[in-house]
């Protein structure tokens, strides 16, 4: 997938607000050259990594990921998130994504994840409403059953299907990157499809999303979507996608 180098962020300098407190670059911004996603995602770096502002239009970065200095991506993967983001917030005003781990300044393991190497990856949290059906800001990573209802903490929230197939059809039309997988249990998985069902979603949609919604294994993302990106085609032949590349995908 080619994506012109010079639209690295939305609104960059809007975004730039409540960034200022770190010593980290300019967020969403990248000067002297792109970025450049080397290796695969369990075993790659980043060069030139773009950094996510810590707030922006409709999300927020997670306190956690700023303190870990993970909050660096492939260019591709920072405007994806901060596209998708404002989409929900134009559908549902008021909403506020959490993103949590990127990838490192340039790369390289990072402490609580097995991928996240190569600024590929990206976790974002559950939208999420209270027991009355308000919306609210998710204060972390919120574990949801079948029913879409918190486990920790027991009972206080519930998974907003209508709001998180919003995100999950901004990621997969989106022209500026190409999604390969967003992990999630499977149960989550058939909420967001059911979601996609009563919204009556164009049918090319919901293939995309019947592709790349997948538990990993055993290991059932049930607190949070894990977005992955395939190697945006400037970075090709040193950038390497490791299992399917969608015949959609450009």
């Amino acid at each position: 997938m080619v994506i012109s180098r010079a639209c690295l962020s939305l609104a960059a300098a809007t975004l730039l607000a409540g960034a200022t407190a770190f010593a980290d670059p300019p967020a969403g911004t990248s000067t002297a050259a792109a970025s450049v996603s080397l290796g695969t995602p369990m075993d790659g770096r980043l060069e030139r990594g773009v950094a996510l502002p810590a707030r922006g239009a409709g999300f927020r970065l997670l306190s956690e990921a700023r303190a870990r200095k993970a909050r660096f991506g492939a260019a591709e993967l920072v405007g994806l998130v901060e596209e998708a983001a404002a989409a929900v917030v134009r559908r549902h005003p008021g909403s506020v994504l959490t993103v949590g781990d990127l990838s490192a300044r340039k790369g390289g393991r990072i402490d609580h994840h097995g991928s996240h190497r190569s600024g590929r990856d990206v976790d974002l949290l559950f939208y999420l409403t209270n027991r009355a059906g308000k919306p609210v800001v998710s204060p972390g990573f919120v574990p949801v059953d079948g029913n879409g209802v918190s486990v920790t903490p027991p009972l206080k929230y519930a998974f907003d299907a209508g709001r998180n197939w919003t995100l999950v059809a901004a990621l997969l039309s989106s022209k500026r990157a190409d999604v390969q997988f967003i992990f999630v249990a499977d149960h989550v998985r058939a909420m967001l499809l059911a979601a996609a069902d009563k919204a009556r979603a164009p049918r090319w949609l919901v293939a995309r999303a019947e592709q790349v919604l997948r538990q990993p294994g055993r290991k059932a993302h049930w607190d949070h979507f894990h977005v992955r990106i395939l190697c945006p085609g400037d970075d090709r032949p040193e950038c390497r996608d490791v299992g399917p590349l969608w015949s959609w995908a450009k």
